[in-house]
């Protein structure tokens, strides 16, 4: 395959290169971009608009990563960006500039909570972090997403869970018409604070590895900051080893919950699109 080549992505003429370099030993950055091109459909409208961060890993997830908030250098001058405090960031409105950015080694995508067209004050969307202590896992965390729900049923709000890539859930729920920052704060807060009292063995709402000690779950209210980002529903996660999705679960995947069964690669989301559609769109 040649170093560089020009491909078509929608209405836009791209230049792509080094398709062939290995970014994990049995996955290449063509396997990247691929990836992404298949599931732009249902990763884009959880990045319109948003100003997207990137991990890059030009040489892998075993060199050198670069959590980067502007936009990397190299891009093509029609990429739009949108202001998030002192900075421009990137953002990604359609599949040209996903393979855009997937080609600059942005191999993890990340967006806050809010739009450019609401501003960092409202919110039109919450995110619940749940991150295991030593001792829990996946299966503990998917215990935790249950007794959440049931909260957030009792409140009237839809929601859905994804895997973050590695041993956690992110759990989601739309506020339309969006909240005040401070409003989207205290409610997530509310929460967390009212499980951990009520669940203390097993939850607690205060970051730091001393308070997830034996094997608690922190859930973590604090994603929900205007300078906060979590990785998107349906992004690559810069693993070592193989790379691994944020995949969307189906409710009856988390209610019995196999941590063996909840790990999966890129080809598996493609296949799970196909067979059970987009799982972000709640029930």
């Amino acid at each position: 395959m040649p170093e560089r080549m020009v491909t078509q992505v929608g209405e836009r003429r791209l230049t792509v290169s080094h398709l062939d370099k290995p970014l994990w030993p049995e996955f290449s950055k063509a396997q990247v971009l691929d990836y992404y091109l298949r599931v732009a459909d249902v990763l884009l409208p959880h990045l319109r608009d948003r100003p997207a961060s990137f991990l890059r890993t030009p040489d892998g997830p075993e060199g050198p990563r670069f959590f980067t908030h502007s936009a990397p250098p190299g891009l093509p001058k029609w990429i739009r960006t949108v202001p998030k405090g002192h900075r421009e960031h990137v953002a990604v409105d359609d599949t040209e500039t996903l393979i855009a950015v997937a080609n600059a080694y942005c191999v993890e995508i990340h967006v806050p909570q809010w739009s450019a067209a609401t501003g960092p004050d409202l919110h039109d969307q919450i995110v619940f972090d749940l991150d295991p202590g030593e001792g829990a896992d996946i299966a503990t965390c998917c215990e935790v997403a249950l007794l959440l729900r049931g909260l957030l049923t009792a409140d009237g709000f839809a929601c859905f869970p994804t895997t973050t890539g590695g041993v956690g859930l992110h759990l989601y729920i739309a506020l339309d018409p969006p909240w005040l920052v401070e409003d989207a704060l205290a409610y997530a807060k509310s929460l967390a604070q009212r499980l951990s009292a009520d669940h203390r063995r097993l939850i607690t709402h205060v970051r730091g590895p001393k308070a997830r000690a034996g094997g608690k779950v922190l859930v973590d209210w604090a994603q929900n900051h205007s300078r906060a980002t979590t990785s998107v529903p349906y992004t690559l996660r810069a693993r070592e080893g193989a790379p691994a999705v944020a995949t969307p679960l189906a409710w009856p995947e988390v209610e019995h919950a196999d941590a063996g069964r909840l790990d999966f690669t890129p080809a598996e989301v493609l296949e799970r699109i196909e067979k059970l559609g987009d799982l972000t769109i709640p029930e």
